[in-house]
């Protein structure tokens, strides 16, 4: 199962439990604010500004830290650093559950910390224990995060009706991020605390004159932004169209309860395939379609747009996780091209609402602002073809 420097193998399914709920807490405390915020801002007295920081904080934390994951990692070991993350995790959701608006920020970047690293160090970890079962496991990956972002937004409103407090669905998912933490804990304290890494890992700067590296920074800055603008804004643009409320909140369920298996089967798909630019520009075409019915027919179809928007923007998602492993050769190679994609692919997703809805200020309307997700995608479809061809990130030490 593992290669890694003294190391014991562990069991099939101990590994399965351990990486899925690593998964499930990238996702499930991110989006667990989202439906309780307006109870959040009346219990502080605070304004949307303040409030949008416990969710956009998030992501930017993602942005800016992720570039710290791979140096974490080589010194103190894979293993004690996915521990470390998910105790992060786990304080910042109980901070973010207190009534004090500066201890619901500390745990916002307590868990964006953790999440951002995180988000690093799972295609790696992949690529050192899974290497012979890249498409499985990184679709169950994307499944776990998937199913956790669906439970955890689905279940916060009920969760808080039942107990009086809105802290409760977010303490609910702080345990969770204790009980992973306290199982990767248990795993790691058995090896070295270092895993021979750090001195072989080669200057971040080689990465940074890689061209496939270049490429799949760009594909995975293009699909975050398209996908985080979209969940924020797609039950404005469909209501202002003449969709019903009710239907407005079913087109993003549906594009999130789409996009897992989606992500499930591209992992798989790609795993298997030596050239993608292909199951790129399909991707790319379901996302067109449904842009462009958005733009041209609103009202016709909108469960149908948004199921080719969750196909879409699932299957490029996950292909963009996969291709951190299948374009690297070692572990820390595949933690440092994670950290350097999803830095600056979280950074522009981050600049995606914003631009968005000043787009729709300026013309009245959304019509510009979805073109603009159109010549977006174009550039994510032409990053996307350049990195499905199979050619290897290369550092100059493999």
């Amino acid at each position: 199962m593992s290669t890694s420097l003294n190391r014991a193998p562990l069991p099939a399914w101990l590994w399965l439990v351990a990486f899925g709920l690593a998964a499930i807490n990238l996702r499930a405390p991110i989006v667990v604010v989202g439906p309780v915020l307006e109870p959040i801002m009346s219990t502080l007295s605070i304004g949307a500004g303040t409030a949008s920081l416990f969710t956009t904080g998030m992501i930017l934390c993602f942005g800016l830290l992720s570039p710290l994951a791979p140096g974490f990692a080589a010194r103190v070991g894979l293993d004690r650093a996915i521990a470390w993350a998910l105790s992060l995790i786990a304080l910042g959701g109980l901070l973010r559950g207190m009534e004090s608006v500066t201890l619901m920020l500390a745990g916002t970047l307590c868990a964006g910390l953790g999440i951002a690293f995180g988000n690093v160090f799972m295609p790696s970890l992949v690529k050192r224990d899974r290497g012979d079962r890249l498409g499985r496991t990184m679709g169950l990956y994307t499944v776990m995060m998937g199913v956790g972002a669906t439970i955890s937004a689905g279940s916060a409103v009920p969760l808080m009706r039942a107990s009086g407090s809105w802290s409760t669905p977010i303490w609910l998912w702080a345990g969770v991020g204790v009980l992973s933490a306290l199982l990767w804990w248990r795993l790691a304290l058995r090896l070295p605390a270092g895993d021979g890494t750090a001195a072989k890992r080669p200057p971040m700067s080689r990465l940074f004159r890689s061209p496939v590296a270049w490429t799949l920074t760009l594909f995975m800055g293009a699909q975050s932004l398209g996908f985080y603008t979209l969940q924020t804004w797609v039950p404005a643009v469909a209501i202002q169209a003449g969709v019903s409320e009710a239907t407005a909140g079913l087109m993003l369920s549906m594009i999130n309860l789409t996009s897992i298996p989606a992500s499930y089967f591209i992992a798989r798909l790609a795993s298997r395939l030596t050239h993608h630019s292909l199951l790129v520009l399909g991707l790319c075409a379901l996302i067109a379609v449904a842009l462009l019915g958005l733009i041209l027919a609103p009202t016709a179809a909108p469960i149908g747009w948004a199921l080719l928007l969750g196909a879409g923007q699932g299957g490029c998602f996950s292909f963009a996780l996969t291709m951190i492993v299948l374009r690297t050769r070692q572990p820390q190679h595949a933690a440092m091209l994670s950290g350097m994609s999803q830095s600056l692919g979280y950074l522009l997703a981050a600049c995606g609402p914003l631009l968005f809805g000043a787009l729709h200020g300026l013309s009245g309307s959304w019509q510009l602002s979805l073109g603009f997700l159109l010549v977006l995608l174009a550039g994510q479809c032409v990053a996307g073809m350049l990195l499905g061809r199979p050619k290897m990130v290369r550092l100059g030490d493999d």
